[in-house]
């Protein structure tokens, strides 16, 4: 979970220790346009455009860290997972097929971009996918939504409050147990931290959950239901998608009644979890 790494993060914010200009980033550089004049003579503004080169795909293993290599602190995967799942059998479909298939280019070599279509049972949540910027983070959430991962699972945790100046204020799930306890996020695998300078912690973010060590990323994400600059001060955090319609949705499962802890009284199911891909 990220709770104790928000409150950390906010603590930071309020010290002035680290500044996001500072943290390490996984930035796509731009192309800039030659200088140009019009037909009069007078110089015309050249256009910043990103590049279309694909970004490069690594092979699982080495895109990824595996259980001999784990973080600190983390915990092996469960046998099952809370909605029925075979562990063993999950890993084994993303590490040997799908992986494979989740590039970002079609059968014709044209750029493609993946959404997500997060359905619950108060309404459908759309999140714009950031290939760009976070590929590794990006594959493995098509990869568990396309083997069915979160389907059944429900938005454990909801954290809406006020710490001095900072609002905090976001929903999560993807622990494979369904308690968000500590150490708990992976099926096998993890990632390490894709930040990128272009992006930030506004409102309907799509997150990696992390644990103390910046490479424990895997299964659990979050998504904001309020600006939280202060997410950004840590830089370790890896954003990889923003909603694009059904913030309402994320806003309301985060007003829903909590128990002690954070925890969701009555948490709401993921039905679903569809990727579609668009041309880029």
């Amino acid at each position: 979970m990220i709770r104790n790494v928000v409150t950390l993060a906010i603590l930071v914010a309020f010290a002035g220790c680290q500044k996001a200009e500072d943290a390490p980033r996984n930035d796509t550089p731009a192309v800039h346009a030659a200088p140009k004049n019009d037909n009069n003579g007078k110089p015309v503004q050249a256009r910043t455009t990103a590049r279309t080169k694909a970004p490069a795909l690594l092979p699982f293993k080495e895109a990824v860290i595996l259980g001999d290599n784990a973080p600190a602190g983390e915990l092996p995967p469960p046998d099952l997972t809370c909605n029925g799942k075979n562990t063993v059998k999950l890993f084994e479909a993303i590490a040997n097929d799908l992986w494979d298939r989740a590039t970002f280019t079609d059968n014709a070599g044209k750029r493609i971009r993946y959404k997500a279509v997060i359905a619950t049972e108060l309404g459908d949540i759309h999140v714009d996918l950031h290939g760009d910027s976070a590929p590794n983070h990006v594959r493995s959430f098509v990869c568990l939504a396309r083997a069915g991962y979160y389907d059944g699972m429900g938005f454990y945790y909801s954290i809406n409050r006020q710490v001095g100046d900072a609002k905090v204020a976001y929903i999560e799930t993807g622990c494979p147990r369904g308690t968000g306890e500590a150490g708990s996020g992976s099926i096998g695998y993890w990632l390490r931290p894709e930040p990128s300078r272009n992006l930030r912690h506004e409102e309907g973010v799509l997150g990696a959950c992390l644990g103390e060590d910046a490479n424990s990323a895997a299964c659990r994400f979050y998504l904001t239901a309020a600006a939280m600059p202060q997410m950004d001060l840590r830089g370790s955090f890896t954003i990889f998608g923003k909603v694009t319609q059904g913030l309402d949705i994320v806003r309301t499962i985060n007003t829903r009644e909590v128990q002690e802890f954070d925890r969701v009284r009555q948490p709401i199911v993921i039905r679903s979890v569809t990727i579609q891909t668009v041309p880029d």
